[in-house]
């Protein structure tokens, strides 16, 4: 198979550590017994497979856990930028402005800024305590960003969504593919990479990795997997992008 596939967005998780415990969290953060950073050669290897499966990914996003935790930051960055003439529109970087942005990454962000934009993700004064000088920061520096709000009124995307009843609620296909349908995740083909995997998105990872619902190998991609040929690899891929549902929305 020499597919060419062009994806709308896709989300590296590089570490499972954050500076928050927020109980709804997307990503199930505060319920990793074990939290872990990618190490820059895994980054390595993951970022050649993911994009020597693909043609291009319109947005490519850099988050955790709180990536600004990670260590090797820099590193993973650079390795990211080196994939620009596969991505059409930016790196997204998601911080939840509890931790400042050293200059040496913001130095990376401005030589990058034309395929960059920061997403400051603001949980409140108490707690986004950062927010106000990194936005100061990207402005002199006249780095893109955007600020998704989680506390108060208008809030992003409506606000919290309780995602922790793993139950099966719907018990076929139609009903399955109906109510996946209304998922923003689905509905804009996001993807995730987590752990060497991809899969549909941060539930299905999760349910995947705590048992919750059977691995299927026709949903996720070891990327890691150096016995799965390339071609095995993207049919999985081109499969995930057209099911209007996973086994993960039921």
């Amino acid at each position: 198979m020499n597919a060419e596939i062009n994806l709308a967005r896709t989300t590296f998780c590089i570490t499972q550590r954050c500076t928050l415990k927020c109980k709804l969290c997307l990503a199930f953060i505060p319920y990793y017994k074990n939290p872990v950073d990618v190490k820059t050669g895994e980054a390595d290897a993951v970022l050649r497979e993911y994009f020597e499966l693909i043609h291009s990914v319109s947005v490519f996003t850099i988050t955790g856990g709180e990536p600004l935790m990670h260590k090797e930051l820099s590193s993973i960055l650079e390795l990211v930028y080196s994939y620009l003439p596969q991505i059409r529109k930016s790196v997204d970087f998601v911080t939840n402005g509890t931790l400042d942005i050293p200059e040496h990454v913001l130095d990376i962000f401005e030589e990058n800024r034309a395929h960059t934009r920061i997403v400051l993700s603001d949980y409140g004064p108490s707690l986004s305590t950062k927010i106000k000088q990194i936005e100061e920061k990207l402005k002199k520096r006249n780095i893109s960003y955007r600020i998704s709000n989680f506390h108060g009124d208008n809030l992003y995307f409506d606000g919290w969504i309780d995602f922790r009843d793993h139950s099966k609620k719907y018990f076929s296909l139609e009903e399955r593919d109906r109510h996946g349908q209304k998922c923003i995740h689905n509905v804009g083909k996001y993807f995730l990479i987590n752990e060497g995997e991809l899969h549909s998105c941060s539930r299905s990872y999760w349910r995947m990795r705590e048992g919750y619902i059977p691995r299927n190998e026709e949903e996720y991609i070891p990327l890691l997997d150096t016995h799965m040929p390339k071609e095995r690899k993207q049919e999985i891929l081109l499969h995930m992008l057209n099911q209007k549902s996973s086994s993960s929305c039921a």
